[in-house]
């Protein structure tokens, strides 16, 4: 058993290094409080990548860019803050237009629209790559990039897409989503009984016999990932192992289970893992107070099926 604990520290370590534009009366103008960006934003033609950018903004209020000038991209409400990234390279519509649709259906149709709308980054820069830093680096490329003007920077658009790997979309996926729940974990208070209900140790172990729910009604990943208080980490089920989120990816984890889980599915969790119910609550309390949104009715919006009820997060 130790040996096997060292094969898999060594094996997360070795995860772990390795992580590493677009006038006329139909169209829209950049509206001031983005700091007037030099474009503007024209619905296009029936089926083309304009009219697909175009039903972004219509849809969710934020601007997707993929021919900007580096001075829109740098420039900042409180100075300047330079990253090295090259630019979508020509003759790459196609690409931009893939990515987009990925977007709106796969990243964005997992939320309610409310949410989305309220939460995605005002701008989206679409670039062929880009770095956490200020000159390149191989080791500093990264897949998204929040930026200081309300911006998110969405690389590898380009050829490279014609070789991802599902593996390779769910990491597209979950760095637009982080962006996104970091930026509600970065300006708004959540309350700190929420990360004090759990520990945050770097891996749990489970075994599927050992670790076996006693009621049978979960799988052993789900009970030890519930009994300890989480809903969503990296996990590894081959090697009997995950690794919790912390800070804003566990209240992103909270969010999304809020707004996604079907009342029944709810009801059946809360039922067993009451650690889980007491951080939901609270995140539902958080969403009401803090992100001025309802829980309830982002729910229902999402689980027309299976509602939740007017009041299910009131306090017993």
């Amino acid at each position: 058993m130790k040996t096997m604990k060292i094969a898999i520290y060594i094996m997360l370590a070795s995860f772990l290094s390795g992580m590493a534009s677009c006038g006329s009366e139909d169209s829209i103008n950049p509206i001031p409080e983005l700091g007037n960006p030099p474009f503007d934003l024209p619905r296009g033609e029936e089926g083309s990548l304009e009219e697909l950018i175009y039903s972004v903004y219509e849809k969710y209020g934020s601007f997707v860019l993929y021919d900007f000038d580096q001075t829109e991209f740098y420039t900042t409400w409180n100075g300047r803050t330079v990253y090295w990234y090259a630019p979508v390279k020509s003759g790459n519509k196609d690409h931009v237009a893939q990515m987009v649709t990925f977007m709106l259906e796969k990243v964005f149709a997992g939320y309610p629209e409310a949410f989305i709308a309220k939460f995605l980054p005002k701008k989206i820069y679409l670039v062929d790559s880009i770095c956490n830093t200020s000159s390149y680096n191989k080791s500093n490329l990264v897949n998204t990039l929040v930026t200081n003007n309300h911006g998110l920077a969405v690389s590898n658009v380009g050829v490279k897409m014609e070789t991802f790997t599902n593996s390779d979309w769910d990491a597209m996926n979950t760095g637009i989503v982080t962006a996104i729940m970091s930026n509600i974990y970065n300006t708004m208070t959540v309350p700190d009984e929420f990360f004090a209900l759990v520990t945050y140790q770097f891996i749990y172990m489970f075994d599927e016999e050992e670790d076996a729910d006693p009621e049978g009604e979960f799988d052993a990943y789900h009970y030890v990932l519930y009994t300890n208080g989480f809903v969503g980490s990296n996990a590894f089920l081959e090697y009997g192992y995950f690794m919790p989120h912390k800070d804003g990816d566990d209240l992103g984890d909270y969010l999304s289970f809020l707004m996604s889980t079907p009342k029944s599915e709810m009801d059946r969790i809360f039922a067993r893992f009451d650690i889980v119910k007491q951080r939901a609550f609270l995140i539902a309390d958080f969403m009401v107070k803090e992100m001025e949104m309802d829980p309830v009715a982002l729910q229902n919006s999402f689980c027309p099926n299976d509602p939740l009820p007017a009041g299910y997060f009131d306090k017993e």
